[in-house]
């Protein structure tokens, strides 16, 4: 009797929740003149970088046109990523001499996001594009997590002159930081053109004085680098150029070389229990880090990531894109469903002694599992490929129960098991 009844609470716990985090990937990308930019039909390309990543906010510079951002959004986007939008394509405000023609703009999950509001901030040469997003979480109605995400694209070219141009933008954005709550979460994503943590404007956005502290979250900024040198120092932060020669007379070619591509954040999202930054998520997107004054796809630059995608970098812009990952443990409202016993689960028995296996379909196919404890500490990984099973050796965990999850599906219910002797 004894035994059943420990059975019938063994579970109850199993079938408990109790655990909920979710994963919010972003990535910014200099899209080199789109879509005038050669070659054409880039929107193929875009898909396949984007595919292979799978943001949950996108954000650019350098688009054109209103057109652009629908051929993004229909072609590049929704055919893999249905439940997606964008925001308000707004004209150059800033002056019309100055480029007038490059656009910042943002598109977004609207499974995890609402678009509160839209707003520019005109500078002397481009605009700084604001947009509220709030998390759709159980409690946004009396617990809103609101994010401020800014995107621009700062004036480029080394002398003291256009130094100063940089600093007035950055002027803008800090002054707009006055204006808001300083527990307000912030990320300003660009291409600002900085070539060494000395400058001006980039001390200017990281001054502990502004109403919200930012941080690089490559660089405590204790001391100076210099991105742009002759050596390959500084090789692994590098997101300009991906060519060693010019492609049909479009963008940068002096291979990789330049770290001009940066997402700020706010202090907060290393601090926070709500919203935080994923260690070690911060990335030059397909950036191997051994390809200085190369082409970012030499068959030399073998790594993390693969040759096929270093290819699509290569087409597609000078640039690489920048990404990084924020997890939430808010509860997600209005997210798309997934049948976790025929895609994700574990085969035989919830009491594990050593080996678990776990059942996947192809939608968790060159993916992370993550295995928490009760506490949501990870501890462990396990990286899959295309098979349909994975074993894992749990043997040295820590009797008591455990949640698998994986980093780029959100659930309605993760997979628990007990670990037992």
């Amino acid at each position: 009797m004894k035994k059943s009844i420990s059975l019938l609470i063994l579970m109850f716990l199993l079938c408990s929740s109790g655990f909920s985090q979710t994963r919010i990937k972003t990535l910014f990308y200099n899209l080199l003149y789109y879509p005038s930019g050669e070659p054409n039909d880039r929107e193929v390309t875009l898909k396949s970088i984007l595919d292979t990543y799978n943001p949950d906010i996108f954000t650019v510079c350098e688009l054109e046109t209103a057109e652009g951002a629908d051929e993004i959004l229909s072609q590049s986007i929704k055919s893999s990523r249905p439940n997606f939008a964008r925001a308000t394509f707004v004209t150059n405000q800033s002056d019309p001499s100055a480029d007038n023609q490059l656009h910042q703009l943002l598109f977004y999950n609207t499974d995890l996001f609402t678009l509160e509001n839209e707003q520019v901030h005109p500078t002397s040469i481009r605009d700084i594009n604001q947009y509220t997003l709030i998390l759709k979480s159980e409690d946004a109605e009396v617990n809103p997590i609101r994010i401020e995400y800014f995107v621009t694209h700062f004036k480029s070219s080394d002398g003291t002159a256009n130094k100063n141009l940089r600093l007035d933008m950055a002027k803008v954005f800090t002054a707009v930081l006055e204006n808001l709550d300083p527990d307000t979460y912030v990320v300003f994503s660009g291409d600002f053109n900085f070539y060494t943590s000395s400058e001006p404007a980039y001390q200017e956005l990281l001054d502990l004085n502004n109403n919200i502290v930012m941080i690089d979250p490559m660089h405590d900024n204790s001391y100076v680098q210099s991105w742009t040198n002759d050596t390959p120092t500084y090789a692994a932060l590098h997101t300009q150029a991906t060519r060693k020669f010019q492609q049909n007379g479009n963008g940068a070619f002096s291979g990789m070389d330049d770290r001009f591509d940066f997402s700020f954040i706010s202090k907060n999202l290393t601090t926070s229990s709500e919203l935080y930054i994923i260690p070690d998520t911060y990335d030059a997107y397909g950036n191997n880090k051994n390809c200085f004054d190369k082409d970012i796809n030499d068959a030399t630059c073998t790594g993390e990531y693969s040759q096929s995608l270093r290819n699509d970098l290569y087409i597609m812009s000078d640039h690489t894109p920048v990404v990084m990952e924020l997890e939430t443990t808010k509860t997600i409202l209005n997210i798309d469903k997934i049948d976790l016993h025929s895609q994700f689960n574990i085969i035989g028995s919830n009491l594990i002694n050593s080996i678990v296996s776990i059942q996947i379909s192809s939608d968790f196919y060159n993916s992370t599992l993550l295995i928490h404890n009760q506490l949501g500490q990870l501890v462990k990984t396990i990286d899959t490929t295309i098979d349909n099973q994975i074993l894992t050796d749990v043997s040295s965990l820590s009797n008591g129960m455990y949640i698998i999850t994986s980093s780029n599906i959100n659930f309605t219910k993760p997979i628990k098991f007990l670990k037992v002797n």
